[in-house]
């Protein structure tokens, strides 16, 4: 099978090696993004301060730290631009955590469970934009 040149550098957080692993290899194979796989927001904050990302796609944990990171991304705290697209995924969604996720301009929620073109689409939908200037 042939790969398609992708168009913008995703990085995508998320725990499970199985789900992690399966989206990444399908979107890259069909030419949504150049994946990059972090199994936690504290990996993703060193990822983010390594490599530029037109993108980011984040499984939202118990312990709040995926929100932190997401706080210091929309503060200007991190390497990024504060306007980067995020979705994000989650074990359920209460009014406090869809506010929250609203106030950090979360773009996308995909609720678990879900199938992997569930990811595939909210990753198209994060734009799929083209890649920044290397850096």
């Amino acid at each position: 099978m042939s790969t398609v040149t992708p168009r913008g550098r995703l990085l995508l957080v998320e725990p499970q090696f199985v789900l992690r692993r399966t989206v990444s290899t399908m979107a890259r194979e069909m030419g949504l993004a150049d994946v990059q796989e972090a199994t936690s927001p504290a990996l993703a904050e060193k990822l983010l301060l390594e490599r530029r990302y037109d993108a980011l796609l984040i499984a939202i944990d118990e312990e709040g730290e995926a929100l932190e990171l997401l706080r210091r991304l929309r503060a200007g705290e991190a390497s990024h631009p504060t306007d980067m697209p995020v979705a994000a995924t989650a074990m359920a969604c209460d009014v406090e955590l869809a506010l929250r996720l609203k106030q950090l301009d979360v773009r996308r929620l995909l609720l678990k469970p879900f199938k992997v073109r569930g990811m595939l689409e909210a990753i198209s939908a994060l734009g799929a934009p083209e890649p920044l200037a290397q850096h």
